[in-house]
C-alpha cells in the first residue's frame, strides 16, 4: 500500500514542481531579457546567469509542490472512497500517508543541503553577474532625425534600414584628440561595438576638414571612424566573506562561533526554516484537503492557497525584519512553532472526525 500511495503522490509532485519552476524561470527571464539584449550579452553568459537562479527557485518551489501534490492525492482518495476503505482496514491517516511523510523527510534533508551549500554559492554568482551586467554599457542606438552626442561626436541620420544601418548620415567630429573639427556626409553608416570601443563604418560619402579659408573636401567609398568608449566598467568580484548569506554552512557555523554575530545567528537560523516548514506542510495539507461530502467544493482549496500565501509572506517579512535587527532571530522560530502547532491540531481533528469542521473545532475550546 505504501508504494501505491507514494506513486499517487509522486507524479503530481513532479508535475507541479516542473510547471511552477518553469513559471518562476519565465518571470525571471522576462525581467532580465531587455537588459541582456540591450547590452548584447553573449548567449553562454546569459544561460549561466539563469541557471544560477535555479537553486533559489527550487528551495521555494519544492515545499509548494509537496503540499499541493499531497493535497491532490488526499482529495483523490476521498473522492474515490479509497480513503474509506483504508479506514475500514484499521489504518490511521498517518499510517496511510506514511510513505509521503518519509518522502518529506528526505526532501527536508535535501533542502537543508541546498540552503547550506548550493544556494549561498548561487546567490554569490548571481550577485557578481548582476554587477557585471549592470556595468555593461550598451551600443549607442541613435534615433533617426535627432542629433546624438557621444564622446565629442555628433551623429544625425535621416532614417534606419531594416538591417540596423543608417542612411543619409551627418557626423561632426569635434574630439579633443584631433587637430581640427571634421564633418562627414555619407550615404550609409554601420555601427559596431568592439573591444576597443565603437566603430562607425561609413559608405559612399565625403569628408570636410581644414580651416574656413582652406577647406579640404575628400570623397571616399568607405571610411572608418573609431570612437574609444568604455562599454564595460571594472567591477570587483565579491567573495563569500562579503556577506553571511554567501557563506556555505561550515564557514557560517565557524563565523558564528568566532564572532557570535547576531546577523550570523539569524542567517544560520533562517536556513533551517524551509526544511522544517516542509514537514509542517505534511500535517497541514491533509486536514485542509479533507472536507465533509456536503461541503461546498473548492472552499478548502481557497483556504489552502491563502494559508500557503500567508505562511510564505509572513516568513519573508519576518526574515527581512530580523536581518535589519528589528526583531530578534528567535521570532522566526516562534512563528514556525505557531504554524506547527496549528497544523498538528488540525491533523488530529481530521484523524478523529474524518474531515475538517468548524463545529468540531469549537468543541475543543468550549
Amino acid at each position: 500500500m505504501n508504494r501505491y500511495v507514494f506513486q499517487a503522490w509522486l507524479f503530481p509532485f513532479l508535475g507541479i514542481l516542473v510547471l511552477v519552476s518553469l513559471v518562476f524561470m519565465l518571470q525571471k527571464f522576462l525581467f532580465w531579457l531587455p537588459n541582456l539584449i540591450e547590452n548584447d550579452v553573449p548567449f553562454a553568459l546569459s544561460m549561466t546567469f539563469f541557471v544560477s537562479m535555479i537553486p533559489s527557485i527550487l528551495v521555494l518551489v519544492i515545499p509548494l509542490s509537496y503540499f499541493f501534490a499531497l493535497y491532490r492525492t488526499v482529495k483523490q482518495f476521498q473522492a474515490s472512497s479509497e480513503l474509506d476503505a483504508m479506514y475500514a482496514g484499521g489504518l490511521s491517516l498517518f499510517n496511510i500517508f506514511y510513505a509521503v511523510f518519509l518522502a518529506g523527510l528526505l526532501l527536508s534533508v535535501f533542502l537543508l543541503w541546498m540552503t547550506m551549500e548550493v544556494v549561498p554559492a548561487s546567490k554569490l554568482e548571481i550577485q557578481n553577474m548582476a554587477q557585471k551586467l549592470g556595468a555593461l554599457r550598451a551600443t549607442p542606438s541613435f534615433v533617426p532625425q535627432r542629433f546624438t552626442d557621444i564622446e565629442g561626436i555628433t551623429f544625425y541620420s535621416e532614417g534606419q534600414n531594416k538591417d540596423g544601418s543608417y542612411h543619409q548620415v551627418f557626423i561632426a567630429d569635434a574630439r579633443e584628440n584631433i587637430h581640427q573639427p571634421t564633418i562627414y556626409l555619407a550615404y550609409q553608416a554601420v555601427l559596431r561595438k568592439t573591444q576597443t570601443g565603437l566603430w562607425i563604418q561609413l559608405k559612399g560619402g565625403s569628408q570636410l576638414s581644414g580651416s574656413r579659408g582652406k577647406p579640404n573636401w575628400t570623397q571616399f567609398d568607405e571610411y572608418l571612424i573609431q570612437v574609444p568608449v568604455a562599454f564595460e566598467r571594472a567591477v570587483s568580484q565579491l567573495t563569500q566573506d562579503a556577506n553571511y548569506m554567501y557563506m556555505d554552512g561550515s564557514t557560517l557555523y565557524q563565523k558564528l562561533h568566532e564572532t557570535g554575530s547576531v546577523q550570523a545567528l539569524a542567517e544560520w537560523s533562517h536556513r533551517w526554516l524551509s526544511p522544517v516548514m516542509l514537514m509542517v506542510l505534511f500535517f497541514l495539507a491533509i486536514p485542509l484537503s479533507l472536507q465533509a461530502k456536503r461541503a461546498q467544493k473548492g472552499s478548502l482549496f481557497i483556504v489552502a492557497l491563502l494559508a500557503i500565501a500567508a505562511m510564505q509572506q509572513s516568513q519573508l517579512v519576518l526574515a527581512k525584519k530580523i536581518s535589519l535587527e528589528v526583531f530578534p532571530w528567535w521570532y522566526a522560530w516562534v512563528l514556525e512553532a505557531l504554524y506547527a502547532g496549528i497544523a498538528v491540531f488540525l491533523f488530529m481533528q481530521v484523524n478523529q472526525y474524518g474531515s475538517l469542521s468548524i463545529k468540531h473545532i469549537r468543541k475543543v475550546f468550549s
